[in-house]
């Protein structure tokens, strides 16, 4: 009996390592996702077109499972066709979808608790001068799984959205809050007079939301001043701005919670009279400040002096054949140790662009450059930030064709959007145990050899102090492809036939 009963319970698991879902008449594999308690895995969620009720009218489903795919919710809804899913986000307690009507000019953000009930729904009304302005910028997709970053969760509280914005003649950006706990939003956005800024979601610490701001004095202002703007996660009430000036000129981007819970900006650096849209930065730096915006430490690793011990990097910071570098997130292990995990990328000759340009005489607006994303790197600090190891991880090297005008980018600002409007780096995610002695950093590739040929989904694992590598095949016949979280040592991958609508889902092990 018991036997058999072990054989059972072992049959149910099996089967429960994949799920088919039909009638999927559109999805967009970036509005599925884990559903993480920390950083444990609990469940998932998958949400999608179910269906076509008439010309006007489409279904929806929000579908709910556990984390060996066992359904535990279902929800169904019908609205308009106009209406479309911008974005979702999951911050331990619940979820949020951005639907966008171009019909009616709204944003609708839409709470659901992990039960599958709906909470709360916030609207936002758009004027023409605003859906024009977004149009440009954060609905400006050519390809439906890109998009524009810009919602944030904030654990058991809510979501922050950060979107471009225009208010007269200032070109400018909104900070929103949306509460999960109660029926509560407030709202930010930043106009003095003219100038043009553009807003970078940091963080949140101790109840303060962090941005990176750069002010610029007009159009062609290519020494935008930075600084970082502290909001009440409660109110939104401003709270500090504090310059980011100092031995140096900073600008952040990102933020992390380090040496036992304080909060690190860490970014690239510049001389103070530097132009970040024609000058290189000088390397990284990391600054520690609190919930009043006090600087409680200052940190510079420089390409040259600092890196230069561990790669072949010069002032400029441009690795040979890597490029230069985006950092995508840092972690701390049990033994103190602060890894980095970031990408390479660099500008090159656009030969379309350029053949663009001759044909046309010079009046071509293709741009004449192009950007080459390379390999993925691991930097390795003590938890003063002194750089203790480097080492790249080759990978197939892929292009991004850049807008007409995108010629003069700096470059550290071109890693932004390479990474927050383009969505074009190969980097996935990192998943951190509970303990943090172990972590596994995942990212895509793609494969041309000889026994075979397509993409793969690789992974850099790091266990109580030894560093592993392992990568699965991911070619199937299928229209799109992506790849979620599992436990630790597993990922879901996610394969929608569009033809059959389709989405077939299972578990592949990582080593």
């Amino acid at each position: 009996m018991l036997l058999s009963s072990l054989i059972l319970l072992t049959l149910l698991q099996v089967q429960a390592q994949k799920m088919t879902i039909e009638n999927v008449h559109k999805v967009q594999l970036r509005n599925s996702d884990a559903i993480k308690e920390a950083t444990e895995v609990k469940g998932y969620y998958f949400f999608y077109v179910s269906d076509k009720i008439d010309k006007k009218t489409n279904e929806y489903t929000l579908q709910i499972t556990d984390n060996n795919l066992k359904k535990l919710k279902e929800v169904k809804f019908q609205d308009s066709k106009h209406v479309y899913v911008l974005e979702s986000s999951f911050n331990g307690t619940d979820l949020i979808f951005l639907l966008y009507n171009d019909e009616e000019r709204t944003f609708d953000y839409q709470v659901y608790g992990a039960d599958g009930k709906k909470k709360h729904s916030y609207m936002r009304q758009l004027t023409k001068k605003e859906e024009r302005f977004l149009e440009n910028t954060y609905l400006a997709m050519d390809d439906e799984e890109q998009a524009f970053k810009g919602l944030f969760p904030i654990e058991g509280k809510g979501f922050i959205s950060n979107t471009p914005s225009r208010e007269d003649k200032d070109y400018t950006f909104q900070v929103d809050f949306f509460s999960t706990e109660k029926k509560k939003t407030w709202s930010y956005t930043p106009v003095e007079g003219g100038k043009k800024f553009t807003g970078d979601y940091l963080g949140t610490s101790n109840g303060v939301v962090y941005i990176e701001v750069l002010r610029y004095s007009g159009t062609f202002d290519q020494k935008p001043d930075s600084y970082i703007l502290g909001l009440a996660l409660e109110t939104g009430k401003k709270l500090f701005e504090k310059s980011t000036d100092s031995k140096f000129r900073f600008y952040p981007s990102s933020m992390a919670m380090l040496n036992s819970g304080k909060s690190y900006l860490f970014g690239e650096y510049f001389d103070t009279d530097g132009n970040i849209m024609k000058d290189k930065s000088k390397g990284f730096a990391f600054w520690g400040i609190d919930e009043t915006g006090k600087v409680t430490s200052e940190k510079y690793v420089s390409w040259d002096v600092d890196m230069g011990k561990y790669l072949d990097v010069n002032s400029k910071g441009k690795i040979d054949d890597f490029g230069y570098m985006f950092l995508h997130s840092m972690m701390q292990t049990a033994d103190g140790k602060i890894y980095a995990v970031g990408e390479g990328y660099k500008k090159v000759a656009s030969a379309l662009g350029i053949a663009g340009k001759v044909l046309s005489g010079g009046r071509s607006n293709a741009s004449t450059t192009k950007v080459k994303v390379t390999d993925m790197i691991m930097l390795t600090f003590d938890s003063d930030f002194n750089i203790k190891a480097a080492k790249i991880y080759e990978k197939n090297s892929n292009n991004v064709i850049l807008p007409g005008g995108w010629d003069f980018v700096s470059v550290a600002l071109l890693g932004k959007m390479i990474k927050y409007y383009f969505g074009e780096f190969d980097y996935a995610y990192t998943q951190v145990n509970k303990d943090a002695t172990s972590f596994t950093v995942c990212y895509s590739d793609y494969v041309r050899g000889k026994d075979y040929k397509g993409g793969t989904f690789n992974s850099i694992t790091y266990n109580e102090g030894k560093i592993t590598t392992d990568k699965i095949n991911t070619k199937s016949d299928a229209t799109r492809t992506a790849i979620l979280p599992g436990r630790q040592g597993q990922v879901l991958i996610l394969d929608y036939y569009r033809k059959d609508k389709r989405l077939e889902v299972h578990f592949e092990k990582l080593n």
